[in-house]
This record gives C-alpha cells, structure tokens and sequence, in this order.
C-alpha cells in the first residue's frame, strides 16, 4: 500500500496555502480546478494501480479537495483521509493507521509519500516506511532533518524507486 500527502505531494496548492491556514474550506474549493498537478503525477498514479498496489491519501485539508483531484483525473485510489475524518493530524499517526485499516492492508507493508517533516514523523509511528518527496517545496532543510527512510527530487525517481 502507499499513502500519499496530497498539498505540494500530488498537487500544488500553495496558491491556497493562507486560505488552507484559516480554515476556509469553501475558498479552497472555490480554487481547486486552478491548482495544477505536478508532472508526471498522473501517470506515476496509474502505474503503480496497474502494478497492483493499492493507493491512499492522508491530507490535513478536508477530503472534498482531494476527492474533486480523484474524480476530476479519474485517480485510482479509494481510500480518502481528510481533516474532519481524525481527531488528531500529521504528525500524528491516526490518518496512515486509519487508511491501512480501510484498505485492509498492514504497516509493514505500507509506504507513506510526503514532503514535510510531519509526514516522516507520522510515518515512523505508525511503523511504515516514510518516504520524503521535494519536487513541491522550495526550503527542503526540515524534510531532510526528519531523515526520511527514502528522499527522492523528482516523480520520476519516486516511480524509479517502485519501478512503475
């Protein structure tokens, strides 16, 4: 299984970034069909589904954002953990442990992609292996102080990486 972060890990929703910070959800969606998707996104995504994993998203925005980027992009994944689904977000572990719960997967066998030192930290106690992603950020210095157990600049060393 492999959770993915959705901002600046799928998406590019720095544009929203005062709107996420103030919690108004309905002017995140208001410019969602604006946020682009990062290179190489889409296909990486298609991949790995026909290579047989399966495919989650843990985000600290609501899963309405996320959901609209799923069906809009005909995304393969099924499992959706968004802001209002936990009581406690990254770096947290109960998004990642409800989402392999929901797939019906394990940890040991479980990926998490993000790109900020949160999403390390949730991924070290949930006990799966904790992939750091730069390509969305400009300051990479707390994600590469997290010491992820993999670090990758670019999707296609992420897809190199799962070999899709």
């Amino acid at each position: 299984m492999i959770i993915f972060d959705f901002d600046q890990t799928l998406v590019d929703t720095s544009s929203a970034e005062h709107l996420r910070s103030s919690r108004d959800w309905k002017g995140v969606m208001s410019k969602t069909a604006t946020f682009p998707v990062y290179e190489g996104i889409d296909q990486l995504l298609t991949d790995l589904h026909l290579n047989g994993k399966t495919l989650a998203i843990v985000t600290k925005s609501p899963d309405m954002v996320a959901n609209w980027f799923i069906q809009q992009r005909k995304w393969p994944i099924k499992v959706v953990i968004g802001y209002h689904h936990v009581k406690r977000q990254k770096p947290d572990p109960e998004g990642l442990l409800l989402a392999i719960g929901k797939a019906g997967a394990s940890a040991e066998v479980t990926y998490h992609v993000g790109d900020q030192a949160h999403d390390t930290e949730a991924a070290r106690a949930a006990g799966v292996v904790s992939i750091g992603v730069a390509w969305g950020i400009d300051d990479q210095c707390e994600l590469v102080a997290s010491k992820p157990d993999h670090l990758f600049q670019t999707v296609g060393e992420l897809g190199a990486f799962f070999r899709v």
